[in-house]
Parts: structure tokens; C-alpha cells; sequence
């Protein structure tokens, strides 16, 4: 899932998409949740960064890339609206980028 929230520590307060990272099952039910924040400025170390286009399934305007090396826990509260949802394929190379940073 792709939403939009404000974030916080590093990355500035406005708003911005962020990819959901957590598991599905939890994203009801917590108070918070697990995310990555995403940027239109491009070209970022590739190891711990995956580019997402702009379409209409994930709802973003602009090309942009996944920070996973900027993983967040953000209040439910900062979320302002769901955009859309990552490609299967994506997701994968979320998942093996976020497996190399937290050395999974």
C-alpha cells in the first residue's frame, strides 16, 4: 500500500508517499505503522533504493524510489490518504533491499 503521510526524524515534516512495509495483517489492528518514505529525486545508492513508476495503480505523479535505508514507524494519525498499492514485482525488491539493510 502507498500513502501519504507526513513524516518525521530525517525526513522533512511535508507531506510525501510512503510505502507500506509491515504486514498486511497488522495494518488494521496496530496504532502505528512500518513505512518507507519515497522521493522524486532520484539516484539514490541502489542497493537499498527501488524505483517506482508513475501509474495508476501506484498512484504516484512523478518517478520516485523507495528510501528503504530510511525505514519509519509513523503514527496511523499522519496518514492522510492511501494513493495506492506497490506492483508484486516491486514489493520483491523492496523485500530483498530491506532483507540487505537490516541484515535479514
Amino acid at each position: 500500500m502507498i500513502v501519504i503521510a507526513a513524516g518525521s526524524g530525517q525526513v522533512p515534516e511535508k507531506p510525501r508517499p510512503f510505502l507500506v512495509v509491515q504486514s498486511d495483517l497488522f495494518n488494521e489492528a496496530h496504532s502505528s505503522l512500518t513505512l518507507c518514505p519515497m522521493t522524486s529525486l532520484l539516484g539514490g545508492e541502489a542497493l537499498f533504493r527501488v524505483a517506482f513508476a508513475p501509474t495508476s495503480e501506484t498512484g504516484l505523479t512523478a518517478e520516485s524510489e523507495v528510501q528503504v535505508d530510511k525505514i519509519q514507524i509513523i503514527e496511523r494519525g499522519r496518514i492522510t490518504r492511501v494513493i495506492g498499492r506497490a506492483p508484486a514485482t516491486a514489493m520483491e525488491q523492496v523485500d530483498q533491499a530491506l532483507r540487505r539493510w537490516l541484515e535479514l
